[in-house]
C-alpha cells in the first residue's frame, strides 16, 4: 500500500484544525495568566493557523508540483517552532498546558508533520 503524496497536507490540517479552534474559542487557556489584551493576539494567531489549514487543504486536493513542494517547505518550517517548544517543555518537566496531548503529544504530532512535509519538499 503506497502513501498518497499529499498526505502531509492532510495531516497538517488534521493536527492544526483543533489547535486553531482551541486558540480561537479558549484564548485564556493558552497562557498561565494572560492579560485580557492577549486574547486578541491569540485569536489572531488562531485565524492565521486556520488559514494555514485552508492552504494545506487546497494543496492536498491538487497534483504535486514545484509550488506544492515550496508550500510543504513553508508548512514544515512552521512545525519546527512547536516541536522546539515541546522539546524545551519536556526538558524542563513543564506541567502547564497538558491539553491537546501535552508536550509529548505535541512533540509526536509536530515531528510527524515536519518529517512528512520535509519529505514531500525534497521529493
Amino acid at each position: 500500500m503506497s502513501v498518497p503524496p499529499t498526505l502531509p497536507f492532510y495531516l497538517h490540517a488534521l493536527i492544526e484544525l483543533p489547535a486553531s479552534l482551541n486558540f480561537f474559542f479558549r484564548p485564556s487557556e493558552q497562557l498561565p495568566t494572560p492579560a485580557p489584551q492577549a486574547h486578541a493576539i491569540i485569536r489572531q494567531y488562531a485565524v492565521l493557523l486556520f488559514t494555514s489549514n485552508v492552504i494545506a487543504l487546497v494543496f492536498a486536493l491538487r497534483p504535486i508540483d514545484d509550488t506544492s513542494k515550496l508550500v510543504a517547505a513553508a508548512l514544515a518550517l512552521y512545525h519546527m517552532a512547536p516541536l522546539v517548544r515541546a522539546t524545551l517543555r519536556i526538558g524542563r518537566g513543564d506541567a502547564y498546558g497538558q491539553g491537546l496531548g501535552g508536550p509529548w503529544g505535541h512533540f509526536g504530532v509536530h515531528g510527524v508533520c515536519l518529517g512528512g512535509l520535509v519529505r514531500l519538499w525534497l521529493s
